[in-house]
């Protein structure tokens, strides 16, 4: 697939985030420090939008229970790193958001889907 426009660029100023949908799928574009980053738009927690979410540092803040992934490159940061290792059922939750190639092009957002 080829890039998709997803927004412009003044729509997720840096520290923000916003959810879209593109191709019928929800993307969540996050500006960390000036550069916008596409990643999946639904916690595998409970399979809710991250409508709302926060970026800080390069952490994606899932809104509904804080579950927190890296916008560079979709891992789970939190809760993986308080999970038990012997209690595997939990590891679907922390699975790690898709990250899609982004390009900002004269002022506009273009996402790869892939």
């Amino acid at each position: 697939m080829a890039f998709v426009k997803a927004g412009r660029a003044e729509e997720v100023p840096p520290g923000y985030t916003k959810l879209v949908r593109l191709a019928g799928r929800p993307v969540l574009l996050a500006n960390w420090g000036g550069r916008v980053f596409a990643v999946g738009g639904v916690c595998p927690h409970q399979g809710k939008l991250l409508e709302g979410a926060t970026v800080w540092d390069h952490v994606v803040d899932c809104p509904w229970h804080h579950f927190q992934f890296d916008v560079r490159t979709g891992q789970n940061l939190y809760p993986r790193n308080v999970y038990p290792r012997d209690l595997p059922h939990l590891e679907a939750q922390v699975r790690p958001l898709e990250t899609y190639p982004v390009r900002v092009a004269e002022g506009e957002i273009w996402v790869d889907l892939g």
